[in-house]
């Protein structure tokens, strides 16, 4: 089955890649980086992408722009974070015992 792939929800690029890692599937925007969640089968990564898209489109349009706000700071926050959590990852210099 075809499923058109929505715009994104953030930037509302359709610049969209699906990404296959391991056993799980996503979808990212390539213009602001966002991704939707990961799940096992391509088709359920489509729907609910799609879902969030619809969502948010829909909350714009009824006069509830502080929920593109937040989600964006949210964002921000869950991307700081997985920065740090790869730098915390590298390799540590050893230091000199005194």
């Amino acid at each position: 089955m075809a499923i058109l792939i929505e715009p994104c929800p953030f930037c509302n690029s359709g610049n969209l890649h699906i990404s296959h890692r391991l056993m799980t599937h996503t979808i990212i925007c390539q213009s602001c980086k966002s991704s939707g969640p990961h799940r096992r089968d391509v088709e359920s990564s489509l729907l609910e992408w799609n879902h969030t898209a619809k969502l948010l489109r829909q909350a714009r349009c009824h006069g509830e722009p502080q929920v593109h706000g937040h989600l964006h700071e949210l964002e921000d926050a869950v991307r700081n974070l997985a920065s740090i959590l790869r730098h915390d990852q590298q390799p540590q210099p050893e230091c000199e015992s005194l």
